[in-house]
């Protein structure tokens, strides 16, 4: 695949995310037809019941982001508001994305650390 392809081209989109103050990272994977933040975190003593701010703030900020820069107009590969994931969270007059973060999930049954481990 070729590198900078735009947003509206990809299924999805890697991001490395670094949590808290412990120079510790998560890989945050969206996938976007489905609306949805995939969080792969290594050290399952992080995996706490409520999210980290970082993941929060990024589910929040993100619909805005897309919004902001035209992903949801740019619908020759995917029709957004068609997509079940989307339905009632694009307004049909504006094309703006309502204030609904993207879901999160973190992905179970992977490779885990311990947390004294590099």
């Amino acid at each position: 695949m070729p590198a900078g392809l735009p947003w509206y081209m990809v299924d999805e989109v890697y991001v490395p995310i670094n949590c808290g103050k412990e120079f510790h990272w998560v890989l945050a994977v969206i996938v976007l037809k489905e609306r949805l933040i995939r969080v792969y975190e290594s050290l399952s003593s992080k995996r706490k019941k409520e999210l980290p701010i970082e993941i929060q703030n990024f589910a929040i900020m993100l619909p805005t982001y897309l919004s902001d820069n035209g992903f949801y107009d740019k619908t020759e590969r995917t029709d957004w508001p068609s997509l079940e994931a989307y339905k009632g969270k694009i307004t049909q007059q504006t094309g703006l994305v309502n204030e609904i973060p993207f879901d999160v999930d973190y992905v179970q049954n992977i490779p885990q650390q311990t947390s004294d481990s590099l």
